[in-house]
């Protein structure tokens, strides 16, 4: 049997078997009490009470131990959950400021595109030669800004969800740990 099987096992032993084994410790106590005095009343009842507890292995300390280990092992693979929940939550805030600052940048670098173009027409260039590259650059530029921000966006993204991984993990780990600990208290 596994670890879970033994404790439920012992679990409906105990449930149903402490019926029984209630019944045998009432009836040695009143089978001691009809055959002696006071003596005989506490051995037999110290017998069905050994008896009864023998019978399931569990004890008060030992349900309160069980108790205690699923507690902690539910609390843990909780705690992960929500660690990574955060981190897909910050992962997708990330995203989405990055795809905001990059919308800013490229509505700015349009408007310095436009204040290149009038100023080449207030001066009265042509269009050709050097303004035109000047115009080429200035709008690479501005595309390359726009881009490093979604790449840096898209990075902390990456991070956010590698620390959610982690963190589900951990919790899981946390968890196996706490049953195997919960467990080796319990045998």
């Amino acid at each position: 049997m596994s670890g879970f099987e033994t404790l439920f096992a012992g679990l409906g032993g105990a449930a149903g078997g402490g019926a029984a084994a209630g019944a045998g410790t009432a009836a040695a106590a009143g089978a001691g009490t009809a055959a002696a005095a006071g003596a005989g009343t506490a051995a037999a009842a110290g017998a069905g009470a050994a008896g009864a507890a023998g019978a399931s292995g569990w004890g008060l300390g030992t349900y309160l131990s069980a108790a205690g280990t699923a507690l902690s092992t539910i609390s843990a693979i909780q705690q992960g959950g929500a660690a990574e929940n955060a981190a897909k939550f910050n992962a997708e805030q990330a995203r989405i400021e990055a795809d905001s600052k990059a919308r800013a940048v490229r509505e700015l670098g349009m408007r310095r595109l436009g204040s290149i173009r009038a100023q080449i027409g207030k001066s009265g260039a042509t269009s050709a030669g050097t303004p035109l590259m000047i115009l080429a650059e200035s709008a690479a530029n501005s595309e390359i800004d726009a881009l490093n921000t979604e790449y840096g966006g898209q990075l902390q993204s990456s991070i956010y969800g590698m620390q959610g991984r982690q963190a589900r993990r951990q919790g899981n780990l946390m968890a196996g740990t706490s049953l195997l600990s919960g467990y080796g208290r319990i045998r």
